[in-house]
Order: structure tokens, then sequence, then C-alpha cells
């Protein structure tokens, strides 16, 4: 398959094993005969210290083993200043940074922000990791929401590192808010219950960091095109935040911040250029998935400028095609001469613009459908923009497909298998 593809995008990230070893993995993203696949390419040891050179050696290594490195149209991966320096500095590829890991600093730096909400969260751990660790106290909430008539639900615990999560907890609180309540009645030796003030400010917030977990789902997916929703998503997440209606001080704080952060984390997506145009060959958005139709112009002309590059190469291809034996076809001179006439009448006539207005004239793609099945329907119509399809629609939007191995990875290397070899694991994950 990789042989047979023009252009691919792979992710990467570090990650250390629980017996103390590091490991690099790559994961690849291409589309083939109309598929998105998204396969691990290698997970491989990483005995260096992990700096930009060291880094890039690896990759470099993994990439020319699959014979891929010319192939990459960018490098998607978290913001960390090693792993940006070994694509930019030394494999000099392009970088795109993880969207899932710019909107977990993004809400991170709008919760850090607001000690209100912040005292609440940790009143709410506390609850939260009473009702984990006490089998009484389990069993007594589980009771309750039998008798009466409710889904038996457990409380979830957060976890530091997944931002997310927290909503996750808060949410589940707020669902099973009356049997919680009613079990802490029965429960000797509890932490503090929240107040009433509480239980506004959490009702409050929700709504503000529900939706940035919507999108990080989203955009985390590996079996649909991901990068061409970002700006969309981005600019409909700024509407949603702006219309929420908020009764608190803190909550009223929580929207200020989380608008101002996405305008400065986010928004510049929009002038990227591989997103921009990726955004623009997705036959659900276009134009109309862009916030300001400057960028949506400025995304046309640097199409116009791509696809008119292919169509030169192609017609020079075409003139090139001249008959082997010229002898044998002295009676067909005369009809070659003629279509060649034609043909080049063709080339300058159907022009890049033509061809990206008649694109733009289409009916736009129901949301719902896969855009890959658009592209193949009509790969004949715009074999040139076919091709641009290929190229930026398998862009992954996160870095997640990689760190979804550590995952895996965690479950193979256990305490019973720490001495499983690294050429092992690789193999296994592969």
């Amino acid at each position: 398959m990789l042989e047979n593809v023009a252009s691919l995008s792979i992710t990467t990230d570090i990650w250390t094993s629980d017996n103390n070893i590091a490991y690099l993995t790559v994961t690849c993203h291409f589309i083939f005969d109309d598929r998105l696949y998204s396969p691990v390419l290698a997970t491989r040891e990483m005995r260096e210290s992990h700096t930009g050179v060291n880094i890039a050696n690896l990759l470099s290594n993994i990439l020319n083993e699959w014979g891929i490195k010319d192939k990459i149209v960018t490098i998607v991966s978290d913001n960390g200043s090693n792993i940006k320096n070994a694509i930019n500095a030394h494999l000099r590829k392009h970088h795109h940074p993880c969207v899932a890991h710019t909107l977990n600093l993004s809400t991170n730096e709008a919760i850090m922000s607001n000690k209100d909400f912040l005292d609440v969260l940790k009143k709410c751990r506390t609850l939260v990791g009473h009702f984990k660790h006490s089998v009484f106290a389990s069993e007594k909430l589980k009771e309750l929401q039998t008798q009466m008539g409710l889904l038996v639900l457990k409380v979830i615990q957060d976890v530091s590192t997944r931002w997310n999560s927290s909503v996750h907890m808060l949410d589940r609180l707020v669902e099973i808010k009356a049997p919680l309540s009613a079990a802490m009645t029965f429960l000797p030796r509890t932490p503090d219950f929240l107040t009433a003030i509480d239980w506004e400010l959490i009702t409050d917030c929700l709504p503000i960091l529900k939706p940035f977990d919507i999108m990080t789902v989203e955009l985390s997916g590996e079996i649909y095109p991901t990068l061409s929703s970002v700006i969309p998503l981005v600019r409909d997440l700024q509407h949603t935040l702006k219309s929420i209606i908020t009764n608190t001080t803190a909550g009223n704080a929580l929207q200020k911040i989380t608008i101002d952060v996405i305008g400065r984390r986010l928004g510049i997506l929009e002038c990227d250029k591989i997103v921009a145009k990726s955004t623009f060959l997705d036959p659900r958005f276009k134009k109309a998935g862009f916030g300001l139709i400057e960028n949506a112009n400025n995304t046309e002309k640097l199409l116009i400028e791509e696809l008119s590059y292919i169509l030169n190469n192609n017609h020079q291809e075409d003139t090139c095609c001249v008959p082997i034996n010229v002898e044998s076809n002295v009676l067909w001179k005369q009809f070659d001469t003629k279509v060649s006439q034609v043909r080049s009448t063709l080339s300058t006539g159907i022009t890049a613009s033509l061809i990206i207005r008649q694109y733009l004239e289409m009916p736009y793609l129901n949301r719902k459908q896969s855009p890959l099945d658009f592209w193949k329907k009509n790969k004949n119509t715009f074999p040139e923009l076919y091709m641009l399809q290929i190229k930026y629609l398998s862009v992954p939007a996160t870095s997640v497909p990689s760190e979804r191995v550590f995952s895996k990875a965690g479950q193979i290397t256990n305490d019973r298998r720490n001495r499983l070899h690294p050429k092992n694991l690789d193999f296994i994950i592969f």
C-alpha cells in the first residue's frame, strides 16, 4: 500500500513503560483505494537522551525502512520543543501540532485561573474518593438508586493528566445528585458535602467545558477524516461559548477566559495552509467551513496554484508521448497532429480556477456523510482535485493514534512481562 500512495502523514510520540524503558511510536495515515488507513509502523526503544537530534535519527531510520520519507505531508505530534526541533530542524518536515493537546492546554489554562472552580473541584475529588474507597458508602449509594427506581451509576474519579475526566466526574455527580445526597445522611465520618452554591457553580461551568470534551472526542477518530473538521469546529465552539448564559461569578469568569484562550490558541489554525486546504477539499465544508471569507479566498488561491502545477505537469507528460516507431505510423500522422492540437487547446482552456469553480458549484455534502465516498464517485470528474484530497484529507488532527498505542502497550508490558524484549514488543504491537 505504501509503495502505491503518493502522499501520507504520520503521528509520533514518546512514552515510558512500567519497567522504565522509553519507546518512540510512529503511526501512518493515508488514503488507499478510497479508504482511510491508520496502521502502527513501529514502536522502537529509545536508549539515547531525548534530544532533537536523537529523535530525528530514530524517526529517520523508521521512515527509510518503509521508504516513505519523501512522501510525508506533515508529522503530527504534541508541542514538545525536542520533538518539534527533530521534525523542523533535523528532518526538515512540516510539523502540525496536535489539536487535542492544544485543547487540553486551553482548558487547563482556563480552569487553573479560576480559584472558585478549583476549590469546588477539590471538594468533588475528596467526595468521589470517599465513595471509591468505602465499600459501605458505595453499596449504600447503589441501594438508594435502586429504591428510587434510578439507573445504578458509580461515581467517576478524575485523572490529573486528563482534563476531560474532570468534566466526566462533575457530570456524573450532577446525574446522581439525589441518591448521593440521601446516601450522605446514612454515612458516618464523611467528607464535606457540596453546598447549594457549589452545585450552582458546577451546573454553571459544565456547559462551558462539555463542548471541549465533545470536540476532543470527534477529532480523535482514526477511520474518518478529522483535520478538515478543525476550522468549522473551532468556529462552532466559539459561537457556542458566546451563547451560554452564566449565573455565577465563577461561570462568567470561566466563559470569558475560554473564549479568549480559544481565539489565541486555535483561531490561527484557519490560516494554516494544510488545515485550510483540508477543510476546502472536504465537500461538507468547502468555503462555508471558514469563519472569515478572506481566509477561504486565500485557500482557494493556494489550491489553484497547486492545481495549476499538477495540470502543467500532466500537459507536459501528454505532449511528450511520441510514437515509438514513426515510420509505421506515417498514415496516422495527420490524425495524430490534429488530436495533439485539440489536446493542447483543452489543456490551456480548462484552467485550475474553472475546476475549482465547478467543484464549489456542486451541492454541499451532508455533514454526516463521508467525504471519501464523494471523492470516490467524482474521481473521474475531478482527477486532479482527487489527487489533492488524498494528500490533505488523510492528515490526522491529533497525535492520539500514537498515544492510543501506549494504552495497548501498557497491557502487554506489565509487571508479569517486564522482561519482554523491546523488539518483541514492537512485533506484538505491530
